[in-house]
């Protein structure tokens, strides 16, 4: 009997509980589909570096997976305690019909098994859908191939996932059932009738409270902005911890006197319904603002996680883009191998032409290759004392910077970092190489080289403000072209100079060693019809010198790096950042909108009988829809708009960092993110609306509107 009572009343209920279903649904789907990725990895054709992507993504999310699991836990466990509200007056009526607590909370367990497993069976079967659909989009991130149709399950994921809801349901079983069972009958019967307490009265302390939240607030936004996250000390800390407890004031204060804020314009009070909205939106906030609370910082992780996954993964790309102009590039540090030995051996000899080495070394040179050139920067004399005077630090020291915090910062943690020259003849023939201007700088004139564009504006600044230098006894101004921007070699990241002095050839000193040497080369035929022929020369030329690290002797010891291979790293990083980005943004926003949704939803059960009294005293069905959607979207928007604030102020520092690194700017990601929040959040807000607006109509909770 109580079985077939428990399975009607889900059937009945069905309906009104459709946002929780499908959460919980979805997160069963999202979960396997995550946990299956080494599965889904294993039927397609890889490299053996692609795998260890995989392998580290695997091992990423698995450590998220227990987070994800905690945090999507408390907050279902949390609505549980507004779902079990709404049925008060039910287990009121079942206590009256003669059950005791015993029989009342099995239904209850019945139920919360019941809608369990069916969401956790849906959820599954969704889940094996999208990790076919990850599968190939996987297969094409990597540019690997999946031979035939395949169907990959995964029974570790399956049994993982399982597990892990299986214990959420355990809790919100335990939960529900100690809740209702401490219930009393009066409280059950009356619970339409009964307004949730208002703990905060104090109209001084509210204001207190609320200014003292907004000053904590503004004083969190203005340390990160001005220490950004990659300064030395606690700075970031306390900017969390600030805002942290700012925010928890903010909405434990407002609703104490929002209300009563509202009431001293008594046209806006008076208007329509707003009387009854403010009253229904003073209450739920003031009780609810814990809950709130922790889903503003959801929201907040969200929107910072989905936007930097994106932007880095984006960033990375445009980064290859700018960073992969030659098809591969040879790197050495002849000065800091040898050592003490500066001076001695062919590392040091002053125009040393590794491009003819090459061709010695290398018996298929012509046919791979069809242009090459060498650029040596240098930075010490032959007494070893450096060749420019002011050190970074020194520039950083008489520049008046007025740009982001992070830049600043990395510019003093490179003080010690000696200026390095470069002949501007080698830079003239690396712009030749790939059909860009190179630079004239007469006979006294100099000009910053920096790759990395995010340091543009601070070395400009510097050759405004310092427009001579001494260089080994020649005085040298800046041209009006004060900076340049070839890439000096490939790289995956945002560029390799941060700031080198390119210099007419005779400042640099005759008889020295350059404290680097690379070597950029152009193929002979197309990029993938030449790279493994190319790989395999140069490791057969110095593949033992490089393995051993022999020193003078054996100059060069190259760092080879090819454009080709730096894609297929980049490919691997960009589905393990991308896959993070969405599998966290998604499963906190959609956690973050449930919560709110069902909040709404047993609030609007919970005063249909309210919505009834109105519609009896006349007020028309139109001013019923419009209190409830006001009421629906305030409580939707509050949080939204407070993490928006707190995302715009962390998203500044983090695009200074993404910049920094990548020289790719997050608005194209910010974009795709705010259509991701917009779909899956307003979403939730338009059926938490309409299945309100539907449960208040049903109950005969507005009235016709007139004519």
């Amino acid at each position: 009997m109580y079985a077939k009572i428990a399975l009607g009343n889900v059937r009945k209920s069905f309906r009104d509980f459709s946002v929780f279903f499908l959460t919980l649904a979805f997160g069963v789907c999202v979960f396997y589909a995550f946990g299956s990725i080494t599965d889904q990895a294993a039927v397609i054709q890889m490299g053996e570096d692609q795998r260890r992507m995989v392998q580290a993504l695997t091992d990423i999310l698995s450590g998220l997976s227990v987070f994800v699991v905690v945090i999507l836990g408390f907050l279902v466990v949390y609505a549980n305690r507004f779902l079990i509200r709404r049925r008060k007056r039910e287990f009121g009526i079942y206590l009256t019909l003669g059950m005791d607590v015993r029989h009342v909370s099995l239904i209850v367990v019945i139920e919360t098994l019941a809608v369990g497993v069916v969401a956790l069976v849906a959820g599954l079967v969704l889940g094996l859908g999208l990790s076919q659909v990850m599968m190939y989009l996987t297969a094409h991130m990597f540019e690997a191939t999946i031979s035939g149709f395949v169907f990959a399950f995964s029974p570790s994921a399956c049994a993982n996932t399982v597990a892990c809801f299986a214990g959420i349901f355990l809790v919100t079983l335990v939960f529900n059932v100690t809740t209702v069972s401490r219930y009393r009958l009066i409280d059950l019967i009356n619970a339409d009738k009964v307004s949730e307490k208002v703990k905060l009265r104090s109209l001084p302390l509210s204001v207190v409270l609320f200014v003292v939240s907004v000053i904590l607030i503004g004083v969190a936004y203005a340390t990160l902005l001005e220490h950004g996250m990659m300064e030395e000390g606690p700075y970031f800390a306390v900017a969390t911890g600030l805002v942290t407890v700012g925010t928890l004031l903010y909405f434990f204060s407002i609703s104490g006197f929002l209300l009563r804020l509202v009431q001293t314009s008594r046209k806006v009070y008076l208007s329509g319904l707003n009387m009854f909205v403010m009253r229904q939106l003073n209450s739920r906030i003031n009780t609810a603002w814990l809950s709130i609370s922790l889903v503003c910082a959801m929201l907040f992780v969200a929107i910072c996680g989905v936007c930097t996954g994106f932007s880095v993964a984006t960033g990375m790309n445009e980064a290859l883009v700018a960073g992969t102009r030659y098809d591969m590039s040879l790197v050495s540090y002849p000065t800091g191998m040898i050592g003490e030995h500066a001076t001695d051996g062919p590392a040091a000899a002053d125009n040393y032409d590794a491009i003819a080495r090459l061709r010695a070394d290398i018996p298929a040179y012509d046919e791979l290759f069809r242009d090459a050139v060498q650029v040596d920067t240098y930075d010490r004399d032959a007494s070893g004392q450096p060749l420019v005077e002011q050190t970074v630090e020194w520039f950083t020291e008489n520049t008046s910077y007025d740009g982001n915090a992070t830049v600043t910062q990395m510019m003093t943690g490179n003080s010690e970092t000696l200026v390095t020259l470069v002949r501007v003849s080698d830079y003239n023939a690396l712009c030749a190489m790939i059909g860009e201007k190179g630079v004239d700088l007469g006979d006294d004139g100099c000009v910053w080289w920096s790759d990395m564009s995010s340091l543009n504006d601070f070395w400009r600044a510097a050759a405004e403000q310092n427009p001579e230098l001494t260089v080994q006894g020649r005085t040298l101004r800046f041209v009006d072209e004060a900076v340049v921007n070839a890439p000096l070699s490939d790289t995956a990241a945002g560029g390799t100079v941060s700031g080198a002095l390119i210099v007419p050839d005779d400042v640099v000193p005759e008889g020295i060693g350059p404290s680097m040497t690379a070597v950029n080369l152009m193929y002979n035929g197309e990029r993938a019809e030449v790279e493994g022929r190319a790989t395999a020369a140069i490791d057969a030329a110095y593949g033992d010198i490089m393995g051993q690290g022999e020193t003078i002797d054996a100059w060069p010891v190259w760092n080879p790096v090819s454009a080709q291979g730096l894609l297929d790293q980049s490919s691997g990083t960009t589905v393990v950042v991308t896959y993070l980005a969405i599998y966290i943004g998604f499963m906190l926003l959609v956690s973050c909108a449930t919560v709110l949704a069902l909040q709404q939803l047993s609030e609007a059960a919970d005063n249909v009988s309210r919505y009834r009294v109105l519609a009896e005293l006349g007020a028309e069905r139109s001013l019923i829809d419009r209190a409830l959607l006001v009421q629906v979207g305030v409580y939707f928007l509050f949080p939204l708009v407070v993490a928006v604030a707190h995302a715009a102020v962390a998203l500044s520092v983090v695009n200074d960092i993404v910049a920094l690194l990548t020289g790719y700017q997050i608005g194209t990601a910010l974009v795709g993110t705010v259509c991701f929040v917009v779909v899956l959040y307003g979403g939730y807000f338009l059926v938490t609306y309409l299945t309100s607006r539907s449960m208040v109509a049903r109950s005969g909770g507005g009235a016709p509107s007139r004519a």
